[in-house]
């Protein structure tokens, strides 16, 4: 099936552990966070894309990333009030700083 522009909205978080946080803190974040769009309703829920891994670039000392598509600003919504990802900032809070940027974009989607 050829894909097809639509209007998405493109959601990427960066996130910087701080120097108490614990080698088996991070490793279990990063573990809990990769399949955080799944349990919170994924592509039926309107999470088009789901990815978090380390970053490639420490210089700003930002360690992970996330990168999600969401249908619109009201998967993204429902998505920030899931359970699922309201235990995450509870737990983050602790050891780490994070930024958030969304933005609208057309990108070939399925």
């Amino acid at each position: 099936m050829a894909s097809r522009q639509a209007s998405v909205l493109v959601h990427v978080v960066f996130i910087s552990f701080r120097a108490e946080a614990k080698p088996e803190q991070y490793a279990q974040i990063l573990t809990d966070y990769q399949d955080l769009g799944e349990r919170c309703g994924g592509r039926a829920a309107g999470i088009l894309f789901w990815q978090v891994d380390r970053n490639l670039d420490q210089r700003k000392n930002w360690h992970l990333v996330e990168l999600a598509v969401f249908r619109d600003d009201a998967a993204l919504q429902r998505f920030r009030a899931h359970p699922a990802h309201t235990k995450l900032p509870s737990v983050l809070r602790e050891i780490a700083d994070w930024a958030v940027g969304d933005i609208n974009s057309t990108l070939p989607v399925d």
